[in-house]
């Protein structure tokens, strides 16, 4: 009995041992960070990237105050805002399946982190197979233009596609073989994904 009740906490212990790694090894989800270090510094960290990043700080008018890609799972970059006059900057962090933008208030003497006017914009999907487009919009809640043009920069074909639409699949047997890009355009912002045809 003794040993039966032995085999059986080896065996429970094996178990929560197993769930204890996956749990330990499955850990990928993405986390970001954005601090106030100073006055007028912010710190951005990045880690559990699953895919290249593009990170953007730009000022009000749209300006480009700093440009990086990163390609590696972890990122850390202290902004040193001293030189930016008052008013509004964006730090901007793009990947493959969303668009996070932060915007950052300056004063004369400080930088904060406007938390509630923090935007995600989760980007369409697109998949490929043969002829035919697949677009995932996700949870879409406004009007999406979808425009593909070809090599030359012509509008090879052109949709709307309402509010609360989940996904659209367009039949490209008809066009010639080459390279198309497809910008799919939302809320001011246009995302981009190309398509090879041969």
């Amino acid at each position: 009995m003794k040993t039966q009740i032995t085999k059986i906490l080896a065996a429970a212990l094996m178990i929560t041992a197993t769930f204890g790694a996956q749990a330990t090894t499955n850990n990928t989800e993405r986390n970001l960070k954005v601090s106030a270090k100073s006055q007028k510094s912010v710190v951005l960290q990045l880690a559990n990237l699953n895919s290249d990043a593009e990170i953007t700080l730009t000022d009000q008018d749209g300006k480009l105050l700093y440009h990086s890609y990163v390609d590696s799972d972890q990122y850390a970059k202290t902004f040193d805002l001293n030189a930016v006059e008052e008013g509004e900057v964006y730090l901007q962090i793009e990947t493959e399946d969303r668009l996070e933008i932060l915007p950052i208030e300056i004063t004369a003497n400080k930088a904060q982190i406007k938390r509630s006017a923090e935007m995600v914009i989760e980007k369409a999907i697109v998949k490929t197979k043969g002829d035919m487009a697949k677009v995932f919009f996700g949870d879409n809640d406004s009007e999406i233009k979808v425009t593909l043009f070809d090599a030359s920069d012509d509008i090879a074909f052109r949709d709307k596609v309402e509010e609360g639409t989940s996904h659209r699949t367009y039949d490209m047997s008809k066009l010639s073989d080459g390279t198309y890009k497809m910008q799919i355009r939302s809320n001011g912002r246009s995302f981009y994904h190309t398509i090879i045809l041969k």
